[in-house]
């Protein structure tokens, strides 16, 4: 009966879709979709996301005009360092696990860009924040957007707090 389930599971996903942007509480469903992955011998793609919105002056309210387009550079730049690094070390940790993996940094609306990478036959592994009541309302979740707009699968990981 467990070998039959198996080989089921394994023929329902092509493969895991991992979102991070490097935290403690995403690198939580980084290592459960790792696990997923190897178990089910299916490859994985892992994701950073630069969001417009934290480095762009017409994202936070600026004109174009107004705004040295040098200083918003460095951060962009210094993002791109950041996504680099967090992606190095999902991919040092796959291929220690023995999982196939591809990396992409890509940017625009983190969920958005995360459920571009996930195709129907997918799972997505995705961390929650934790937000609840007005901030989450106010900030909205990237995780409740990638769930809403998505025919993937989603497994949200919780952290164990």
């Amino acid at each position: 009966m467990f070998t039959t389930l198996r080989i089921n599971l394994v023929s329902m996903y092509g493969k895991v879709v991992i979102p991070t942007d490097g935290s403690e509480r995403a690198h939580i469903g980084v290592e459960e979709g790792l696990k997923v992955a190897k178990n089910l011998k299916i490859p994985v793609v892992a994701v950073y996301v630069i969001s417009h919105s934290s480095y762009a002056p017409s994202y936070m309210g600026y004109d174009m005009e107004d705004v040295d387009t040098g200083a918003y550079q460095v951060l962009r730049d210094s993002m791109k360092k950041q996504g680099e690094n967090v992606l190095k070390k999902v991919r040092t940790e796959a291929e220690e696990m023995g999982v196939k993996i591809k990396t992409k940094m890509v940017e625009g609306t983190p969920y958005e860009e995360i459920i571009k990478l996930a195709d129907k036959e997918d799972i997505i592994y995705i961390s929650s924040q934790g937000r609840s009541g007005i901030s989450s309302l106010l900030l909205g979740s990237t995780t409740d957007r990638v769930i809403k707009h998505t025919d993937s699968t989603v497994a949200v990981v919780k952290p164990k707090e």
